[in-house]
């Protein structure tokens, strides 16, 4: 099977987009916004208590824990793993009889929907909860949404989420898709080294994994967490739950995508 040309352009633009994005991250500069907000949020962290940023970790790292080893079936009974399988397999014959750029994007589409639910669910929860002044307990919940959304878009890819390997893929999505600087760079290597689209193939153990996810989600949300838990004041804080989900979606997105067009290039 030949990839075709509408297919390789696809692959050299995703490249290009990629590229646009770490550079992006490496050298994005400071606006006028960007620095009251920065200040703003300095005077604020200067009032958190110190352990509340122990505090977000370890509760981060337990709703990881319980939810890899005991809450996947739970989340599972919130989609349509079934159906969503069925609609892969049936794209993915379509990619291998006419590779198109149409035929790519029917693969892309069965993700955007529940991306777009997920994240009026995680917008609802988060401002409601900000409303009676609850932030860190509801971190439970804002995880299973994040991880509801990344099982639904490795399914729709044709990947199996209950394995630990592609437990670990997911935790270093999150962690590259909340990086910043030149972060970005190194972690989005380490998310191509684990599926074999870089040279390195660098592997920490699984509660490691777990532990610089937890960091990314920590450091991108301690200072919302503790306006959250402000009631009224909270809804400020409530509004990071979308945005953190959707930032981590989107650099998703993009991550499945090219591991599965590296996959056809492979075959081809």
């Amino acid at each position: 099977m030949k990839m075709g040309t509408a297919l390789e352009r696809e692959w050299k633009r995703l490249l290009e987009k990629e590229e646009r994005m770490l550079c992006s991250a490496e050298n994005k500069k400071e606006s006028k916004l960007d620095g009251k907000i920065k200040d703003l949020t300095g005077k604020i962290e200067e009032k958190i208590p110190e352990k509340l940023s122990a505090t977000l970790d370890a509760a981060f790292y337990k709703a990881f824990l319980a939810i890899f080893e005991k809450g996947t079936g739970a989340i599972e009974r919130m989609f349509k793993g079934d159906e969503l399988q069925l609609e892969f397999q049936v794209n993915d014959f379509r990619m291998d009889k006419k590779p198109t750029k149409k035929s790519l994007k029917k693969l892309e589409a069965a993700g955007r929907k529940s991306r777009v639910l997920n994240s009026a669910v995680t917008t609802a929860e988060g401002i409601g909860l900000g409303l009676l002044g609850i932030g860190i307990p509801d971190i439970p919940v804002f995880l299973s949404m994040l991880l509801k959304g990344l099982y639904e878009m490795a399914a729709g890819y044709g990947y199996d989420y209950h394995r630990r390997e592609e437990q670990i893929f997911i935790l270093r999505l999150i962690a590259a898709g909340l990086a910043e600087g030149a972060e970005k760079r190194k972690a989005d290597q380490l998310v191509d080294g684990w599926i074999g689209l870089s040279e390195e193939k660098e592997a920490f153990p699984f509660e490691e994994e777990v532990k610089r996810a937890v960091s990314a989600l920590s450091g991108g949300m301690l200072t919302a967490k503790f306006i959250q838990g402000l009631p009224v004041a909270g809804v400020v804080g409530g509004m990071c739950n979308p945005v953190v989900y959707q930032k981590v979606m989107r650099y998703a997105a993009m991550k499945y995508k090219k591991r599965y067009l590296s996959g056809k290039r492979k075959n081809a």
